[in-house]
């Protein structure tokens, strides 16, 4: 028999964005209040964006296996997330899925003692061991379920599919799909409309980056809406007119760009500045921000370089 899970009251329109807070323990004098907004995606009501504290996370309320969520923010951020949740749901946390290892998207895993199954990728997994965050008795938050390429979870309208397709942000980096609402959560593959970050000390790679995101392109069907790392959403509830995947696709393209323009100055012995200075992408992206584009064109300088 299917459970029938209860959703609280709803403000209409405004979906509790900014009311959400909750303390940080410790004494009086060093807690500080933390606040999250809560959105509905718009695609469903089971599907919620939680922005601040770090990464965004989201929140699906499945019929049958309680609440996941993908990305935990940084640490402290647990029960700022977790009132979220209970504005939204009574269903338990059953679940949670990492899109990497860094600690603004998995700091908040140790609050959720009762999740029962945590996943990510392989990579991400080893990433996050060596993380002080998961030392001692925090091991336990480790991801107990990783894959290599493809993983699906849960059936029917609670299907999540998770996909791997090679080095970019980092090397552990997961597109985590709801196929029933059309909807990808992509983390930090795809920030914000920005420079990428490249971690190449988590195995992250420039040279690659716009060829996962290409392979991801290929690989993925049927999303029409995006979830992005970082980017900040529109004021108000639901989420519309956001992130698309034809936004995805555009990164792929500017990635590529970037790479191509960073390469060949590379090539033609040019410093990093020099490569910034040239590069003449603003025209192509003009809502991008291209402010860190110099640490991104070193990375892919120190890649090409060895």
């Amino acid at each position: 028999m299917k459970r029938m899970h209860m959703r609280r009251a709803i403000v209409p329109g405004l979906l509790l964005a900014g009311l959400l807070t909750a303390a940080v323990a410790g004494s009086r004098a060093e807690q500080q209040r933390r606040s999250v907004a809560v959105q509905s995606m718009g695609v469903a009501e089971n599907l919620y964006l939680v922005s601040g504290g770090g990464g965004h996370t989201a929140m699906l309320v499945t019929d049958d296996h309680g609440v996941v969520l993908v990305d935990t923010k940084n640490p402290g951020w647990g029960p700022a997330i977790f009132d979220a949740v209970g504005a939204v749901t009574d269903e338990p946390i059953t679940t949670i899925i990492n899109t990497h290892q860094h600690g603004d998207h998995t700091g908040s895993n140790p609050h959720f003692s009762e999740v029962v199954r945590i996943v990510a990728h392989e990579n991400a997994g080893a990433g996050m061991a060596a993380s002080e965050v998961f030392a001692g008795d925090n091991a336990r938050f480790l991801p107990n379920e990783t894959y290599r390429d493809t993983l699906s979870l849960f059936e029917g309208r609670d299907r999540i599919d998770l996909y791997h397709f090679g080095p970019a942000h980092t090397s552990g980096d997961t597109i985590v799909v709801f196929p029933a609402l059309a909807t990808a959560h992509v983390g930090d593959l795809f920030p914000r409309k920005s420079a990428p970050f490249i971690d190449r000390a988590n195995g992250g790679s420039g040279v690659a980056y716009p060829d996962t995101l290409d392979s991801a392109l290929a690989g993925i069907a049927d999303v029409q809406r995006v979830m992005p790392g970082h980017a900040p959403p529109p004021t108000g509830s639901p989420v519309r007119g956001w992130t698309t995947w034809d936004d995805f696709r555009e990164y792929a393209a500017f990635t590529r760009d970037l790479l191509d323009a960073a390469r060949a100055a590379f090539e033609a012995g040019r410093s990093v500045d020099e490569a910034v200075a040239g590069l003449d992408l603003q025209p192509r992206y003009p809502d991008y921000d291209l402010s860190g584009t110099g640490r991104a064109v070193q990375a892919i300088y120190d890649e090409l370089s060895q």
